[in-house]
Order: C-alpha cells, then structure tokens, then sequence
C-alpha cells in the first residue's frame, strides 16, 4: 500500500463534521484489509485490496478484518466491494464487527457483528430477507451512519434501505466472509470513485 493511499480520505467526508480534525492525520481510517488479522483459508494480495477463498467444502466459512476500525467522529463511513468471481456457491458476505469476533465465520454471525449475504439476500444478525442475491460482477456497498445509529447497503449503486438500526459500537471493523472456493472479491475504501452516490447522500445526511 503506497503512502497515497494509505492515507487517502474520500471525498464524502468534507461533509463530516469532524473534518478538519480528519484533515489533520490524527484520524486514522480504514484503508485496506489486514493479513494478518484473516482466516487463513483466505488469500490477501500485497497491497490487502483482494482476497480469494481457498475453501474445499460449503461450511468452511472465513472472515477478515481491516487494518483499522471505523472512528465513529467520522459520522459516516462506506467502502465497496467488487465481486471478481462468486466462486462455487456465491457465500461472500460484508458488513461490520468488534475486534474479538472468531474470524471461522461471516458477517453477522455473531452478536457483536452486522452483515449483507450474497448467497441468500439475508441481513445477519437477524436472518432475515434483505435485498437481492449478488454475484460476479457486482459491487455491493456498505455504509454506516454514527449520526442515526444505521447500517445500509447498496447493489451496483443503488441504495436498499436501513438493514440495521441501534447500532452502538465504538470499535467497528469492515469485516468481509466467504465461504466456498474460488470467491474472489476487491475492495474499494475511497482509493477510487464509489460506484453508489455516497457524496450526495453524506450531503443530504449531514
């Protein structure tokens, strides 16, 4: 990860009401997914913007957490994924969790964590019908919203409504899951133009 990027702050945020502190580097945001805090069924490029899963088998689920958690001064924080190949069963899931979630499983699997499933449309931790099944060649999003306590997500830059509300942690890590072999996804933190509206929508929100 070259210096640039690591220290790169999307454009979104201006309207963060924190932003000159931001703007000051004593706010370190996410900015890549960490190797070293990965199931090792998952495979992390050099620069920690891809993964692939190397499962054998349905139920080998892995996760893996980014290099930092989200400071909730930000008032919001969103990050994309592309999905290079949903693999054999297309069990790739993002959201959020605290630091001392198991890594052995996805996204909203525990308590303590928030996610968005390709393979079933489900919001977890409630199991419950969400948004459409994703597959190779989406980008999903994911945003959280410290004004309102709010979680959401996007497909292929449209917005699918408020998936979690209460949301109280201060120590929140993008956290992506997969679960079956050759899933393979890249991960977009603001390195690049997000393909969801999130500057209008951080415009209108703040």
């Amino acid at each position: 990860m070259d210096k640039k990027n690591e220290n790169c702050i999307p454009s979104y945020l201006k309207f963060s009401p924190s932003y000159n502190y931001i703007h000051t580097d004593k706010v370190k945001l996410p900015t890549r997914l960490n190797k070293h805090d990965s199931e090792p069924r998952l495979q992390v490029s050099d620069d920690g913007l891809i993964i692939r899963c190397k499962s054998d088998g349905y139920g080998d689920a892995g996760a893996i957490r980014a290099n930092r958690y989200v400071p909730p001064e930000l008032g919001l924080f969103y990050y994309e994924i592309v999905i290079i190949d949903r693999g054999v069963h297309g069990r790739i899931g993002l959201g959020f969790c605290e630091p001392d979630i198991p890594l052995n499983s996805m996204p909203g699997w525990n308590c303590k964590s928030y996610g968005y499933h390709g393979d079933d449309g489900k919001s977890y931790y409630t199991g419950e019908k969400y948004g459409p099944v994703f597959t190779t060649g989406d980008t999903i999003g994911v945003g959280i919203n410290f004004l309102n306590n709010t979680i959401f997500f996007t497909k292929n830059g449209l917005h699918l409504g408020t998936a979690f509300t209460r949301v109280k942690s201060n120590n929140l890590y993008p956290m992506i899951g997969m679960g079956s072999s050759r899933e393979s996804i890249q991960i977009n933190f603001g390195q690049k133009k997000f393909m969801f509206d999130i500057y209008e929508y951080a415009k209108v929100g703040f």
